[in-house]
Protein backbone atom coordinates (compact mmCIF):
# COMPACT_ATOMS: atom_id res chain seq x y z
CA UNK A 1 0.00 0.00 0.00
CA UNK A 2 1.38 3.54 -0.91
CA UNK A 3 1.20 6.54 1.42
CA UNK A 4 -1.30 9.44 -0.90
CA UNK A 5 1.26 12.17 1.03
CA UNK A 6 4.42 10.63 -0.33
CA UNK A 7 7.11 12.48 -2.81
CA UNK A 8 6.68 9.85 -5.55
CA UNK A 9 2.73 11.36 -5.95
CA UNK A 10 3.98 14.60 -5.79
CA UNK A 11 6.57 14.05 -8.52
CA UNK A 12 4.22 12.04 -10.37
CA UNK A 13 1.88 14.66 -10.96
CA UNK A 14 4.45 16.94 -11.27
CA UNK A 15 5.42 14.90 -14.57
CA UNK A 16 1.60 14.77 -15.83
CA UNK A 17 1.12 18.44 -15.29
CA UNK A 18 -1.11 18.59 -12.48
CA UNK A 19 0.27 21.70 -10.22
CA UNK A 20 1.19 20.27 -7.07
CA UNK A 21 0.25 23.67 -5.42
CA UNK A 22 -3.51 22.45 -5.79
CA UNK A 23 -3.46 19.44 -2.90
CA UNK A 24 -7.46 19.94 -2.61
CA UNK A 25 -8.03 16.32 -3.96
CA UNK A 26 -5.05 14.69 -2.72
CA UNK A 27 -6.15 15.97 0.90
CA UNK A 28 -9.26 14.96 0.39
CA UNK A 29 -8.16 11.67 -0.74
CA UNK A 30 -5.42 11.24 2.28
CA UNK A 31 -8.61 12.60 5.14
CA UNK A 32 -10.72 9.14 3.41
CA UNK A 33 -8.73 6.46 2.62
CA UNK A 34 -5.16 5.52 4.54
CA UNK A 35 -3.61 3.62 2.23
CA UNK A 36 -4.14 2.75 -1.81
CA UNK A 37 -4.20 -0.30 -3.29
CA UNK A 38 -0.71 -1.68 -5.10
CA UNK A 39 -0.67 -3.87 -7.95
CA UNK A 40 0.15 -7.61 -7.28
CA UNK A 41 3.64 -8.10 -7.56
CA UNK A 42 3.96 -9.91 -10.75
CA UNK A 43 2.45 -6.57 -12.60
CA UNK A 44 5.19 -4.35 -10.95
CA UNK A 45 7.57 -6.30 -12.04
CA UNK A 46 6.60 -6.24 -15.84
CA UNK A 47 6.07 -2.47 -15.46
CA UNK A 48 9.79 -2.15 -14.31
CA UNK A 49 10.91 -4.18 -17.18
CA UNK A 50 9.12 -2.31 -20.06
CA UNK A 51 10.34 0.71 -18.37
CA UNK A 52 13.51 0.00 -19.81
CA UNK A 53 15.16 1.79 -22.71
CA UNK A 54 15.61 -1.49 -24.56
CA UNK A 55 12.99 -3.70 -23.04
CA UNK A 56 14.40 -7.08 -22.36
CA UNK A 57 11.95 -9.17 -23.95
CA UNK A 58 13.46 -12.84 -22.47
CA UNK A 59 12.97 -11.06 -18.99
CA UNK A 60 9.47 -9.85 -19.96
CA UNK A 61 8.89 -13.63 -21.52
CA UNK A 62 10.20 -15.52 -18.09
CA UNK A 63 8.08 -12.94 -15.63
CA UNK A 64 4.75 -13.54 -17.68
CA UNK A 65 5.72 -17.39 -17.96
CA UNK A 66 6.58 -17.25 -14.45
CA UNK A 67 2.80 -17.40 -13.56
CA UNK A 68 0.99 -20.35 -14.98
CA UNK A 69 -2.58 -18.99 -14.76
CA UNK A 70 -1.69 -16.19 -16.23
CA UNK A 71 0.45 -17.24 -18.90
CA UNK A 72 -2.92 -19.48 -19.75
CA UNK A 73 -4.98 -16.78 -20.23
CA UNK A 74 -2.93 -14.63 -22.23
CA UNK A 75 -2.41 -17.68 -24.76
CA UNK A 76 -6.32 -18.58 -24.43
CA UNK A 77 -7.33 -14.56 -25.41
CA UNK A 78 -4.63 -14.62 -28.15
CA UNK A 79 -5.98 -17.82 -29.94
CA UNK A 80 -10.07 -16.24 -29.15
CA UNK A 81 -11.54 -14.71 -32.11
CA UNK A 82 -11.09 -11.51 -30.12
CA UNK A 83 -7.44 -11.48 -32.20
CA UNK A 84 -8.18 -14.72 -34.79
CA UNK A 85 -4.74 -15.90 -35.60
CA UNK A 86 -4.71 -18.72 -38.47
CA UNK A 87 -1.82 -20.64 -36.62
CA UNK A 88 -1.88 -21.35 -32.67
CA UNK A 89 0.07 -19.49 -30.44
CA UNK A 90 1.21 -21.61 -27.59
CA UNK A 91 4.21 -19.96 -26.06
CA UNK A 92 4.43 -15.93 -24.44
CA UNK A 93 7.76 -16.25 -27.18
CA UNK A 94 5.66 -16.63 -29.76
CA UNK A 95 2.82 -14.51 -28.32
CA UNK A 96 4.92 -11.63 -28.03
CA UNK A 97 6.25 -11.95 -31.68
CA UNK A 98 2.72 -12.65 -32.98
CA UNK A 99 0.89 -9.51 -30.77
CA UNK A 100 3.86 -7.16 -30.19
CA UNK A 101 5.53 -6.53 -26.75
CA UNK A 102 3.10 -3.92 -25.86
CA UNK A 103 -0.10 -5.71 -26.78
CA UNK A 104 1.23 -8.67 -24.00
CA UNK A 105 2.30 -6.47 -21.78
CA UNK A 106 -1.08 -4.89 -21.61
CA UNK A 107 -2.89 -8.12 -21.42
CA UNK A 108 -0.53 -9.61 -18.73
CA UNK A 109 -1.63 -6.33 -16.65
CA UNK A 110 -4.98 -6.42 -17.53
CA UNK A 111 -5.31 -10.08 -16.00
CA UNK A 112 -2.85 -9.45 -13.19
CA UNK A 113 -5.13 -6.67 -12.31
CA UNK A 114 -8.79 -7.88 -12.33
CA UNK A 115 -7.24 -11.36 -10.51
CA UNK A 116 -5.80 -9.56 -7.98
CA UNK A 117 -8.92 -6.61 -7.27
CA UNK A 118 -11.76 -8.88 -7.85
CA UNK A 119 -13.66 -9.53 -4.58
CA UNK A 120 -17.21 -11.52 -4.33
CA UNK A 121 -17.79 -9.45 -1.16
CA UNK A 122 -20.71 -6.74 -0.87
CA UNK A 123 -18.82 -3.78 -0.92
CA UNK A 124 -21.67 -1.20 -1.96
CA UNK A 125 -21.10 -2.88 -5.49
CA UNK A 126 -21.74 -5.25 -7.56
CA UNK A 127 -18.57 -7.03 -8.98
CA UNK A 128 -19.88 -8.52 -11.56
CA UNK A 129 -21.40 -6.22 -13.02
CA UNK A 130 -18.61 -3.97 -12.24
CA UNK A 131 -15.92 -6.15 -13.97
CA UNK A 132 -18.52 -6.78 -17.10
CA UNK A 133 -18.33 -3.59 -17.42
CA UNK A 134 -14.71 -2.94 -17.21
CA UNK A 135 -14.13 -5.53 -19.78
CA UNK A 136 -16.51 -3.63 -22.21
CA UNK A 137 -14.89 -0.47 -21.72
CA UNK A 138 -11.69 -2.16 -22.67
CA UNK A 139 -12.87 -3.57 -25.53
CA UNK A 140 -14.61 -0.49 -26.50
CA UNK A 141 -11.23 1.70 -25.88
CA UNK A 142 -8.97 -1.12 -27.99
CA UNK A 143 -11.87 -1.20 -31.05
CA UNK A 144 -12.27 2.63 -31.21
CA UNK A 145 -8.08 2.83 -31.06
CA UNK A 146 -8.06 0.20 -34.01
CA UNK A 147 -10.30 2.47 -35.96
CA UNK A 148 -9.02 5.96 -34.91
CA UNK A 149 -5.35 5.87 -34.17
CA UNK A 150 -4.18 2.04 -34.74
CA UNK A 151 -0.82 2.43 -32.86
CA UNK A 152 -2.61 3.25 -29.63
CA UNK A 153 -4.57 0.29 -29.76
CA UNK A 154 -1.91 -2.11 -27.27
CA UNK A 155 -2.47 -0.11 -24.65
CA UNK A 156 -6.18 1.10 -25.00
CA UNK A 157 -7.05 -2.21 -23.76
CA UNK A 158 -5.76 -1.94 -21.03
CA UNK A 159 -6.36 1.90 -20.54
CA UNK A 160 -10.18 1.41 -20.98
CA UNK A 161 -9.84 -1.50 -18.09
CA UNK A 162 -8.13 0.72 -15.95
CA UNK A 163 -10.51 3.50 -16.20
CA UNK A 164 -12.78 2.79 -13.16
CA UNK A 165 -10.27 1.55 -10.65
CA UNK A 166 -11.16 4.56 -8.50
CA UNK A 167 -14.98 3.56 -8.12
CA UNK A 168 -13.87 0.18 -6.94
CA UNK A 169 -11.15 1.09 -4.61
CA UNK A 170 -13.68 3.96 -3.02
CA UNK A 171 -15.98 0.62 -2.88
CA UNK A 172 -13.60 -1.09 -0.80
CA UNK A 173 -12.12 1.56 1.18
CA UNK A 174 -15.37 3.62 2.10
CA UNK A 175 -18.45 0.76 1.88
CA UNK A 176 -20.98 2.95 3.60
CA UNK A 177 -20.19 5.67 2.19
CA UNK A 178 -20.12 4.04 -1.17
CA UNK A 179 -23.73 2.67 -0.59
CA UNK A 180 -24.63 5.93 -0.54
CA UNK A 181 -23.55 7.12 -3.81
CA UNK A 182 -25.21 3.77 -5.23
CA UNK A 183 -28.25 4.82 -3.84
CA UNK A 184 -28.07 8.16 -4.93
CA UNK A 185 -27.18 7.11 -8.59
CA UNK A 186 -30.20 4.82 -8.06
CA UNK A 187 -32.03 7.38 -7.98
CA UNK A 188 -31.14 9.34 -11.14
CA UNK A 189 -27.90 11.60 -10.46
CA UNK A 190 -24.78 11.71 -11.63
CA UNK A 191 -22.44 9.44 -10.47
CA UNK A 192 -19.07 11.46 -10.42
CA UNK A 193 -21.44 14.34 -8.82
CA UNK A 194 -22.89 12.36 -6.22
CA UNK A 195 -19.37 11.03 -5.28
CA UNK A 196 -17.83 14.77 -4.86
CA UNK A 197 -20.95 15.69 -2.52
CA UNK A 198 -20.75 12.50 -0.71
CA UNK A 199 -17.32 11.78 -0.32
CA UNK A 200 -15.74 14.85 -1.57
CA UNK A 201 -13.45 13.86 -4.73
CA UNK A 202 -14.65 11.43 -7.32
CA UNK A 203 -13.45 8.52 -9.12
CA UNK A 204 -11.90 9.86 -11.62
CA UNK A 205 -9.59 11.72 -9.49
CA UNK A 206 -9.07 8.42 -7.63
CA UNK A 207 -8.34 6.73 -10.77
CA UNK A 208 -6.05 9.18 -11.82
CA UNK A 209 -3.77 9.06 -8.29
CA UNK A 210 -3.59 5.43 -8.51
CA UNK A 211 -2.30 4.93 -11.68
CA UNK A 212 0.26 7.63 -10.55
CA UNK A 213 0.96 5.81 -7.83
CA UNK A 214 1.19 2.72 -9.80
CA UNK A 215 3.90 4.33 -12.20
CA UNK A 216 1.86 4.40 -15.03
CA UNK A 217 2.65 7.08 -17.71
CA UNK A 218 1.49 10.63 -18.13
CA UNK A 219 -0.64 9.06 -21.28
CA UNK A 220 -2.24 6.99 -19.17
CA UNK A 221 -3.06 8.80 -15.92
CA UNK A 222 -4.27 12.16 -17.38
CA UNK A 223 -7.21 10.65 -19.43
CA UNK A 224 -8.76 8.66 -17.08
CA UNK A 225 -8.97 11.59 -14.66
CA UNK A 226 -11.32 12.84 -17.06
CA UNK A 227 -12.86 10.00 -19.14
CA UNK A 228 -16.61 11.55 -18.06
CA UNK A 229 -15.00 15.35 -19.26
CA UNK A 230 -12.26 14.86 -21.79
CA UNK A 231 -12.93 19.21 -22.73
CA UNK A 232 -10.89 19.76 -19.45
CA UNK A 233 -7.98 18.19 -21.44
CA UNK A 234 -8.43 20.82 -24.21
CA UNK A 235 -5.90 23.17 -22.62
CA UNK A 236 -3.58 20.14 -21.97
CA UNK A 237 -1.34 20.87 -24.83
CA UNK A 238 -1.13 17.53 -25.87
CA UNK A 239 -3.30 15.97 -28.63
CA UNK A 240 -2.69 12.35 -27.97
CA UNK A 241 -4.04 12.72 -24.37
CA UNK A 242 -7.22 14.60 -25.55
CA UNK A 243 -7.78 12.18 -28.28
CA UNK A 244 -7.34 9.06 -25.50
CA UNK A 245 -9.68 10.95 -22.80
CA UNK A 246 -12.11 11.40 -25.81
CA UNK A 247 -12.19 7.56 -26.51
CA UNK A 248 -12.54 6.96 -22.97
CA UNK A 249 -15.35 8.60 -22.94
CA UNK A 250 -17.03 7.19 -26.23
CA UNK A 251 -15.89 3.99 -24.12
CA UNK A 252 -17.79 5.01 -21.50
CA UNK A 253 -21.09 5.87 -23.44
CA UNK A 254 -21.10 2.31 -25.41
CA UNK A 255 -20.53 0.59 -22.05
CA UNK A 256 -24.11 2.40 -20.26
CA UNK A 257 -25.81 2.18 -24.02
CA UNK A 258 -24.85 -1.63 -23.81
CA UNK A 259 -27.10 -1.94 -20.08
CA UNK A 260 -29.68 0.10 -21.49
CA UNK A 261 -32.77 -1.16 -22.57
CA UNK A 262 -33.74 1.69 -24.38
CA UNK A 263 -31.02 2.85 -26.66
CA UNK A 264 -31.78 5.58 -28.96
CA UNK A 265 -30.92 8.94 -27.08
CA UNK A 266 -27.20 6.90 -26.07
CA UNK A 267 -26.82 5.79 -29.47
CA UNK A 268 -27.62 9.24 -30.71
CA UNK A 269 -25.17 11.06 -27.89
CA UNK A 270 -22.34 8.38 -28.91
CA UNK A 271 -23.19 9.25 -32.95
CA UNK A 272 -23.08 13.14 -32.14
CA UNK A 273 -19.99 12.82 -29.76
CA UNK A 274 -18.45 11.19 -32.46
CA UNK A 275 -19.19 14.17 -34.90
CA UNK A 276 -17.79 16.55 -32.31
CA UNK A 277 -14.41 14.49 -31.79
CA UNK A 278 -14.39 14.17 -35.51
CA UNK A 279 -14.52 10.54 -35.28
CA UNK A 280 -17.50 9.96 -36.88
CA UNK A 281 -16.04 8.79 -40.98
CA UNK A 282 -14.05 6.39 -38.60
CA UNK A 283 -17.18 3.56 -37.79
CA UNK A 284 -20.37 3.03 -38.25
CA UNK A 285 -21.62 3.73 -34.12
CA UNK A 286 -24.38 1.08 -34.11
CA UNK A 287 -22.01 -1.68 -35.80
CA UNK A 288 -19.38 -1.42 -33.46
CA UNK A 289 -21.38 -1.58 -30.91
CA UNK A 290 -22.77 -4.71 -32.17
CA UNK A 291 -18.84 -5.51 -32.82
CA UNK A 292 -18.01 -4.67 -29.02
CA UNK A 293 -20.61 -7.21 -27.59
CA UNK A 294 -20.05 -9.85 -29.78
CA UNK A 295 -16.38 -9.66 -28.55
CA UNK A 296 -16.96 -8.66 -25.03
CA UNK A 297 -19.16 -11.91 -24.80
CA UNK A 298 -15.74 -14.20 -26.48
CA UNK A 299 -13.45 -12.89 -24.01
CA UNK A 300 -15.87 -12.73 -20.56
CA UNK A 301 -15.18 -16.58 -19.72
CA UNK A 302 -11.06 -15.69 -20.23
CA UNK A 303 -11.41 -13.18 -17.29
CA UNK A 304 -13.24 -15.66 -14.91
CA UNK A 305 -16.53 -13.33 -15.24
CA UNK A 306 -19.76 -14.86 -16.06
CA UNK A 307 -22.02 -12.89 -17.36
CA UNK A 308 -25.73 -14.09 -18.49
CA UNK A 309 -27.44 -10.92 -20.95
CA UNK A 310 -30.84 -12.55 -22.52
CA UNK A 311 -31.29 -9.65 -24.53
CA UNK A 312 -31.31 -9.53 -28.55
CA UNK A 313 -29.40 -6.83 -28.69
CA UNK A 314 -29.45 -6.38 -32.76
CA UNK A 315 -32.99 -6.15 -31.93
CA UNK A 316 -32.87 -3.17 -29.81
CA UNK A 317 -30.40 -1.71 -32.10
CA UNK A 318 -32.19 -1.62 -34.85
CA UNK A 319 -35.54 -0.16 -33.00
CA UNK A 320 -33.05 2.55 -31.77
CA UNK A 321 -31.22 3.52 -35.56
CA UNK A 322 -35.53 3.53 -36.52
CA UNK A 323 -36.39 5.48 -34.36
CA UNK A 324 -33.22 7.54 -34.56
CA UNK A 325 -33.98 7.77 -38.45
CA UNK A 326 -37.26 9.84 -37.50
CA UNK A 327 -35.28 12.11 -35.33
CA UNK A 328 -32.86 15.16 -36.63
CA UNK A 329 -29.92 15.61 -34.53
CA UNK A 330 -31.02 18.66 -33.65
CA UNK A 331 -33.66 17.07 -31.46
CA UNK A 332 -31.61 14.33 -30.36
CA UNK A 333 -29.51 17.14 -28.50
CA UNK A 334 -31.93 18.62 -27.25
CA UNK A 335 -33.62 15.89 -25.37
CA UNK A 336 -30.26 14.76 -24.05
CA UNK A 337 -30.00 18.42 -22.75
CA UNK A 338 -33.71 17.24 -21.34
CA UNK A 339 -32.37 14.54 -19.78
CA UNK A 340 -30.10 16.93 -18.02
CA UNK A 341 -32.04 19.46 -17.45
CA UNK A 342 -34.31 17.03 -16.20
CA UNK A 343 -31.85 16.31 -13.31
CA UNK A 344 -31.24 19.56 -13.14
CA UNK A 345 -34.34 20.86 -11.70
CA UNK A 346 -34.97 17.57 -9.70
CA UNK A 347 -31.89 18.98 -7.60
CA UNK A 348 -33.28 21.81 -7.73
CA UNK A 349 -36.80 20.75 -6.75
CA UNK A 350 -34.88 19.55 -3.40
CA UNK A 351 -32.78 23.00 -2.92
CA UNK A 352 -33.58 25.18 -0.81
CA UNK A 353 -33.53 28.94 -2.52
CA UNK A 354 -32.40 30.75 0.16
CA UNK A 355 -29.58 28.45 1.82
CA UNK A 356 -28.63 26.57 -1.28
CA UNK A 357 -28.74 23.53 1.71
CA UNK A 358 -31.82 20.80 1.13
CA UNK A 359 -34.87 21.59 1.92
CA UNK A 360 -38.22 19.74 3.34
CA UNK A 361 -38.52 17.31 0.25
CA UNK A 362 -35.04 17.08 -0.11
CA UNK A 363 -34.48 16.12 3.30
CA UNK A 364 -37.29 13.36 3.54
CA UNK A 365 -35.70 11.54 0.12
CA UNK A 366 -32.06 11.66 2.24
CA UNK A 367 -33.53 10.71 5.58
CA UNK A 368 -35.67 7.53 3.71
CA UNK A 369 -32.69 6.22 1.56
CA UNK A 370 -30.66 6.51 5.33
CA UNK A 371 -33.20 4.59 7.16
CA UNK A 372 -33.23 1.77 4.68
CA UNK A 373 -29.10 1.63 4.60
CA UNK A 374 -29.51 1.67 8.62
CA UNK A 375 -31.69 -1.24 8.76
CA UNK A 376 -30.38 -3.35 5.79
CA UNK A 377 -26.50 -2.97 7.36
CA UNK A 378 -27.63 -3.08 11.18
CA UNK A 379 -25.32 0.52 11.48
CA UNK A 380 -26.84 3.48 13.81
CA UNK A 381 -28.42 6.73 12.42
CA UNK A 382 -29.53 9.92 14.30
CA UNK A 383 -31.30 13.07 13.38
CA UNK A 384 -31.20 16.33 14.26
CA UNK A 385 -33.94 18.86 14.79
CA UNK A 386 -32.76 22.38 15.58
CA UNK A 387 -34.80 25.61 15.73
CA UNK A 388 -33.78 29.44 15.70
CA UNK A 389 -34.29 30.84 19.19
CA UNK A 390 -36.34 34.15 19.65
CA UNK A 391 -36.03 34.34 15.47
CA UNK A 392 -39.29 36.65 15.16
CA UNK A 393 -37.59 39.03 17.63
CA UNK A 394 -35.11 39.07 14.55
CA UNK A 395 -37.44 40.04 11.86
CA UNK A 396 -39.34 42.17 14.37
CA UNK A 397 -36.35 44.05 15.16
CA UNK A 398 -33.82 43.99 12.07
CA UNK A 399 -36.57 43.35 9.30
CA UNK A 400 -37.11 40.20 7.14
CA UNK A 401 -33.75 40.68 4.96
CA UNK A 402 -31.85 40.67 8.13
CA UNK A 403 -33.39 37.76 9.34
CA UNK A 404 -33.34 36.23 5.78
CA UNK A 405 -29.38 36.54 5.79
CA UNK A 406 -29.29 35.06 9.23
CA UNK A 407 -30.73 31.59 7.79
CA UNK A 408 -27.78 31.76 5.74
CA UNK A 409 -25.21 32.58 7.87
CA UNK A 410 -26.78 29.66 10.09
CA UNK A 411 -27.07 26.99 7.31
CA UNK A 412 -23.19 27.97 6.74
CA UNK A 413 -22.08 27.61 10.27
CA UNK A 414 -23.94 24.06 10.30
CA UNK A 415 -22.19 22.95 7.04
CA UNK A 416 -18.91 24.02 8.15
CA UNK A 417 -19.17 22.23 11.42
CA UNK A 418 -20.54 18.56 9.34
CA UNK A 419 -19.05 15.93 7.71
CA UNK A 420 -19.51 15.28 4.30
CA UNK A 421 -21.72 12.06 4.44
CA UNK A 422 -23.72 14.01 6.77
CA UNK A 423 -26.73 16.13 5.33
CA UNK A 424 -28.28 19.17 6.44
CA UNK A 425 -31.99 20.85 5.00
CA UNK A 426 -33.70 23.78 5.87
CA UNK A 427 -36.46 21.95 7.36
CA UNK A 428 -39.26 25.14 7.27
CA UNK A 429 -39.22 28.31 8.44
CA UNK A 430 -36.33 29.12 11.34
CA UNK A 431 -35.79 25.09 12.04
CA UNK A 432 -32.85 22.77 10.41
CA UNK A 433 -32.52 19.46 10.23
CA UNK A 434 -29.20 17.33 9.99
CA UNK A 435 -29.02 13.48 9.67
CA UNK A 436 -25.94 11.66 10.96
CA UNK A 437 -25.33 8.41 9.46
CA UNK A 438 -23.74 5.77 11.41
CA UNK A 439 -23.81 7.93 14.80
CA UNK A 440 -25.69 6.66 18.09
CA UNK A 441 -27.43 8.99 20.19
CA UNK A 442 -24.16 9.50 22.57
CA UNK A 443 -22.33 10.76 19.57
CA UNK A 444 -25.01 12.56 18.17
CA UNK A 445 -24.98 14.75 21.31
CA UNK A 446 -21.84 15.96 21.12
CA UNK A 447 -22.70 17.09 17.41
CA UNK A 448 -25.51 18.64 18.87
CA UNK A 449 -23.60 20.53 21.22
CA UNK A 450 -20.73 21.22 18.88
CA UNK A 451 -23.56 22.95 17.04
CA UNK A 452 -25.51 24.69 19.54
CA UNK A 453 -21.79 26.35 20.57
CA UNK A 454 -20.95 27.32 17.09
CA UNK A 455 -24.16 29.08 16.40
CA UNK A 456 -24.13 31.09 20.06
CA UNK A 457 -20.04 32.00 19.25
CA UNK A 458 -21.22 33.43 15.89
CA UNK A 459 -22.05 37.13 15.25
CA UNK A 460 -23.95 37.85 12.05
CA UNK A 461 -23.70 41.33 10.08
CA UNK A 462 -26.42 42.87 8.56
CA UNK A 463 -25.84 46.56 6.95
CA UNK A 464 -24.93 48.37 10.01
CA UNK A 465 -26.34 46.10 12.72
CA UNK A 466 -24.75 42.82 14.22
CA UNK A 467 -26.24 40.45 16.32
CA UNK A 468 -25.99 36.77 17.84
CA UNK A 469 -28.42 33.86 17.63
CA UNK A 470 -29.07 30.91 19.89
CA UNK A 471 -30.61 27.73 18.55
CA UNK A 472 -32.15 23.97 20.51
CA UNK A 473 -31.69 20.79 19.48
CA UNK A 474 -33.51 17.85 19.80
CA UNK A 475 -31.99 14.22 18.64
CA UNK A 476 -33.38 10.84 17.83
CA UNK A 477 -31.70 7.27 17.13
CA UNK A 478 -33.48 4.66 15.00
CA UNK A 479 -34.13 2.34 17.18
CA UNK A 480 -31.46 -0.95 17.06
CA UNK A 481 -33.14 -4.06 15.69
CA UNK A 482 -36.79 -2.14 15.71
CA UNK A 483 -38.81 -1.61 12.40
CA UNK A 484 -39.30 2.35 12.43
CA UNK A 485 -40.70 4.63 10.14
CA UNK A 486 -39.53 8.13 8.50
CA UNK A 487 -42.38 10.25 10.57
CA UNK A 488 -42.19 8.44 13.44
CA UNK A 489 -38.16 9.48 13.58
CA UNK A 490 -39.21 12.68 13.44
CA UNK A 491 -41.66 12.47 15.34
CA UNK A 492 -39.10 11.26 18.37
CA UNK A 493 -37.00 14.23 17.68
CA UNK A 494 -39.57 17.31 17.28
CA UNK A 495 -40.70 15.92 20.59
CA UNK A 496 -37.19 16.46 21.99
CA UNK A 497 -36.85 19.71 20.22
CA UNK A 498 -40.02 20.85 22.29
CA UNK A 499 -38.47 19.65 25.80
CA UNK A 500 -34.99 21.29 24.62
CA UNK A 501 -37.59 24.56 24.61
CA UNK A 502 -39.20 23.97 27.27
CA UNK A 503 -35.85 23.76 29.20
CA UNK A 504 -35.12 27.31 28.18
CA UNK A 505 -33.72 27.60 25.00
CA UNK A 506 -30.20 27.16 23.95
CA UNK A 507 -29.72 23.41 24.92
CA UNK A 508 -29.87 19.82 23.71
CA UNK A 509 -31.70 17.35 24.31
CA UNK A 510 -32.29 13.45 23.00
CA UNK A 511 -35.12 11.63 22.84
CA UNK A 512 -36.32 9.49 25.72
Amino acid sequence: MNDLGNTDIDRGHRRSGIPVENRRIIDAISAKIDDLPTLPGIAIKLLEAVRQKEPDIPRISRIISSDVVLTTKILKLANSPFYGFASKITTIERAIAMLGISTVKSLALSFSVTTAFYKKSDNGINHAQFWKDSVVSAVSTKLLAEKIRPRLSADAFFMGLLKDMGALTMAYSLPEEYARVAAAVGGGRNQFEAENEIIGFNHMELGEYLAVSWGMPEEFCLPIGCHHCPEKMAGSGSSEMLLRARMLHLACLFTEMLNASDMTLLLGSIQQLAKDYEFADRFDCAKLAEEIHEQTREILPIFDIQFKDKRDLSKLLDKAKSELAYLSMELVNTLVQKGKEVEFFRRQAATDDMTCVRNYKGFCEDLEREISRSQRYGTPLTILLGDIDHFKKINDTFGHLAGDEALKTIAQSLKEALRLSDYIARYGGEEFAVILPETDLDDAMLVAERLRIKIAGRTISFQESQFRLTMSFGAASMPMGKPCTKDALIQMADNALYRAKEAGRNCCVASS
